[in-house]
């Protein structure tokens, strides 16, 4: 009887033991969040990081060199000075990390080019950071052993020709082929992966409403959700072995027709088993909607000017 007790305190523990952490976008809104939570668990944590900061002087340094600078004096974070194009700084942030949190995303503008060129040489062009960047995330975790689970939040971008999609497209160089694309390696790669698609983030605290999910990437009416939400769901993810290999999609709901906690929602979550189209038709299919949307603009532009000086 001693010893089936023991097992069971021995099992729960490591069934719930969160490991070490590496995060990438540490200094974004929701890497903010997470990290914040991360700190109140005292769970032993690694950032990359590719801003500079001095560790005596920083008085003249960007809000998120401070931020960084700040990270620093805590002991369970460790700073990975690199870029998440940089293979040999994801390698040292991975070597003796157990799970990925994958929080970053390109926050560039729309150049006219991005729209009638895939291969823009910008580094923080979405093509680098949501699809190249993933891939040298999948790499370095191979190449360390140690890596076994990455976690990513991303977007919708299974539907090219809806119109959110297009007109996030139009402002955000492209950003939701590349997103799919990351996903699509990530759901190729041999390695564990969860995947979350959350609805619109913002600050609010969703006091007035419920979560749900729902797996095998399937549509909920798009919502309002908080970065803390999908923070605690980031880090919930961890310690669900089922999770793995999902792709989950996170919204609130009415209260009455949710949950009042992840926890109760991740425990049903099952992988992945639906069919998810080829990257290569995704990507193509969203730049061919946005160009024949600008078309149409275009040129319904050019008649009301006509029409409006008899041109």
């Amino acid at each position: 009887m001693l010893l089936v007790i023991l097992f069971t305190f021995i099992y729960n523990i490591s069934a719930f033991s969160y490991g070490n952490i590496a995060i990438i976008g540490s200094t974004g809104k929701l890497g903010r969040n997470v990290i914040n939570n991360l700190l109140k668990k005292n769970i032993s944590t690694k950032i990359l990081n590719r801003h500079p900061y001095k560790l005596n002087n920083y008085t003249n340094c960007s809000v998120n060199s401070k931020l960084i600078k700040y990270y620093s004096s805590f002991s369970n974070i460790k700073i990975i000075d690199g870029d998440i194009n940089n293979e040999e700084s994801l390698i040292k942030l991975l070597e003796d990390c157990d799970t990925c949190l994958a929080l970053h995303g390109s926050t560039r503008i729309t150049k006219f080019t991005d729209i009638l060129n895939y291969n823009i040489n910008d580094k923080s062009h979405p093509m680098y950071v949501n699809y190249i960047g993933i891939n040298n995330i999948i790499t370095a975790a191979k190449k360390t052993k140690r890596c076994k689970h990455i976690i990513r939040v991303t977007g919708n971008g299974e539907n090219p020709w809806s119109f959110p999609s297009i007109i996030i497209n139009i402002f955000s160089s492209m950003s939701k082929p590349w997103n799919y694309a990351g996903e699509y390696l990530l759901r190729n790669s041999n390695i564990s992966y969860t995947i979350i698609r959350p609805g619109i983030m913002s600050y609010d605290t969703d006091i007035d409403y419920s979560l749900e999910i729902s797996d095998n990437g399937k549509y909920i009416p798009i919502s309002k959700i908080s970065y803390d939400n999908i923070g605690k769901l980031c880090i919930e993810c961890i310690t669900h072995p089922n999770v793995k290999n999902s792709t989950l999609t996170a919204m609130t709901v009415s209260n009455g027709y949710g949950k009042l906690s992840w926890k109760q929602l991740l425990s049903n979550v099952k992988s992945d088993i639906r069919f998810y189209p080829d990257k290569k038709d995704v990507i193509t299919n969203h730049y061919i909607a946005v160009n024949i949307f600008l078309v149409i603009l275009i040129t319904t532009l050019l008649n009301i000017i006509k029409l409006l000086f008899n041109i």
